[in-house]
């Protein structure tokens, strides 16, 4: 494949793919709203119907300001309504923000993984099954924790030995 492929435009006809790709795309076209909200600071509405004639909608800050304004209708706003506006948009800014770390530190954990993955397959841990975490089964999962596990009480006992060994020869365990 050579980059981004051009996608003839017809009629998804089998039904299962059209609901699928129509909810995607709803999801997407929603998310785009709200992000045009935030930056941009701005009302918006959009509705939409399924291919089974459901509606759907967004709306930011709600329905009735957004009509009001398209059809000329927009009231003066008293101060209740500025306060609550500008809360409900501090309010999505600080959620956006958390996503946004939330989204970071997904890349960093992902990154980490791979690491991981990469260091026990170039090392030959023993009894790491040599492939990545996210290509195994349940069965290989529950055998390498259980043998992680292991490692893990083999290694605080050895730490413990380290330790006692320490102490009896009066070495400080920070030296060792």
């Amino acid at each position: 494949m050579k980059g981004r492929e051009k996608i003839e435009m017809k009629k998804i006809e089998k039904e299962d793919d059209l609901y699928a790709t129509f909810y995607k795309l709803r999801d997407e076209l929603f998310m785009e709203a709200s992000e045009l909200c935030t930056t941009c600071k701005v009302d918006i509405g959009v509705i939409i119907f399924s291919p089974t004639g459901e509606p759907h909608s967004f709306f930011h800050p709600n329905a009735d300001k957004v009509f009001n304004r398209f059809l000329g209708r927009d009231m003066p706003r008293d101060d209740a309504d500025q306060l609550a506006e500008a809360l409900a948009r501090a309010r999505v800014e600080q959620l956006e923000q958390q996503l946004h770390e939330l989204e970071v530190q997904q890349e960093i954990e992902e990154e980490r993984a791979k690491k991981l993955d990469d260091l026990f397959a170039q090392d030959g841990i023993v009894g790491w099954p040599g492939v990545p975490i996210d290509q195994m089964d349940m069965e290989m999962v529950t055998n390498l924790e259980a043998k992680i596990d292991n490692l893990l009480l083999q290694l605080e006992e050895h730490a413990k030995k380290l330790t006692e060994e320490a102490s009896s020869s009066n070495v400080s365990p920070s030296k060792i």
